[in-house]
């Protein structure tokens, strides 16, 4: 985008099952493993659930939180913090845009006792609950392309801010799907991990012995500004997003293009602001056989030199359309840290031509490559520097 103003991360809020905030986030990325359990309802499935989330927590007063999923409500919360986390106030809300990455509500019902019960199927219902909230009045878009719903969302953000349609906005996503029908769908679809000894265990990306993933859930949202809006008010800054990209297979309604030429080309699209050696990258990591072999072969094409690639699914499970946002927020504590985790349960990899991190990566890369890939063939990648 020739001529484009700079767009800066000034703010960045989650609710995860690692914690949220930064010190918790990280002090959880030291442990050899994520907090996995047994799925009550289905004891063959790992999941990695928040405990004892509260939105009342989070959010002092909600009156429309019947109306919102539990991903929603994470999504809510989320965006709260990161409102709080950036120090805006009411003026610049009033124009801020807002981008989100939704999945659908699978235990929506009709219901006799519930009037306004169309509400849960409508996945902009936590967007308008937000802008009543935080008051905000600007572009927006909720997007529901599957696993790469969040990071699209950024993307969107970013090129709303970066052309001048908002100074600031709000972009994210939060999902859910521990649910009986959420379990219940993945399993007949195939991809999640059974079998396994251990739940911490479960989920094994880019290791020969890998066989699903496990589900999480979790938010996070982050606010965007143009760079001479942020300096202007004297803004803390955490990063700049400097490129974003997104296409489609048209293929598989489920599976990868086995060849990997859509996403292969959003990935080099990101590239293109992005030094290939000083990067570490955020793969997508699902820990299924296909998606990583897909991913592997599109790592090899383009990034075979970069400093690391890790895989944070391995720590939090999969959070669905939630999974982009909310590895990029993992992504900017370890930046900061100067510390990147190995990939959990990474004992055999599956490629040796790649820098599959099975030890921490103990440096702050100059360049982050977030890669997320979803169901119908939905690729999306974000080119991010943290602003070390």
């Amino acid at each position: 985008m020739n001529g484009a103003r700079r767009v800066v991360i000034t703010g960045s809020g989650f609710v995860l099952p690692l914690g949220s905030n930064r010190a918790e986030v990280f002090s959880a990325l030291q442990r050899p493993h994520g907090p996995f359990v047994r799925s009550v309802d289905d004891p063959e499935v790992a999941v990695c659930p928040i405990p004892d989330f509260d939105l009342k927590a989070h959010v002092s007063r909600c009156k429309n939180a019947r109306y919102l999923t539990r991903g929603q409500q994470l999504c809510l919360a989320a965006a709260v913090r990161a409102v709080d986390d950036a120090g805006l106030g009411p003026d610049e809300l009033g124009h801020a845009g807002l981008f989100l990455g939704l999945g659908p509500n699978l235990q929506a019902r009709p219901r006799d006792d519930k009037a306004l019960w169309l509400l849960d199927y409508l996945p902009n219902t936590v967007s308008s609950v937000m802008a009543e909230m935080l008051g905000m009045h600007g572009e927006n878009l909720t997007i529901l392309t599957a696993c790469a719903a969040s990071t699209q969302a950024l993307g969107q953000a970013f090129r709303a801010v970066a052309t001048g349609l908002a100074d600031v906005a709000l972009a994210g996503g939060g999902d859910s799907r521990l649910s009986v029908e959420g379990i219940r769908a993945y399993k007949q679809a195939g991809v999640l991990a059974t079998g396994f000894d251990r739940p911490e265990l479960a989920c094994r990306p880019f290791d020969q012995d890998r066989c699903g993933f496990a589900i999480g859930e979790g938010g996070a949202v982050f606010t965007l500004e143009c760079l001479e809006h942020a300096e202007t008010r004297g803004a803390r800054i955490l990063a700049e997003i400097v490129s974003a990209s997104s296409s489609l297979d048209g293929g598989s309604l489920t599976g990868p293009d086995p060849a990997g030429h859509a996403a292969g080309t959003a990935v080099l699209r990101c590239l293109e602001t992005l030094d290939a050696e000083d990067l570490c990258v955020l793969a997508h990591g699902t820990g299924t056989v296909l998606n990583d072999t897909v991913e592997g072969e599109i790592l090899a094409r383009t990034v075979s030199r970069a400093m690391g690639i890790t895989a944070f699914k391995s720590r939090i499970g999969h959070l669905a359309a939630a999974c982009g946002c909310t590895e990029l927020a993992l992504g900017l504590v370890c930046a900061a840290k100067g510390h990147f985790p190995a990939i959990a349960g990474l004992e055999n990899p599956c490629r040796d031509d790649l820098p599959l991190l099975r030890e921490p990566l103990r440096r702050s890369p100059r360049g982050l490559l977030l890669q997320s890939f979803g169901f119908g063939g939905q690729n999306a990648c974000l080119g991010v520097r943290p602003w070390i």
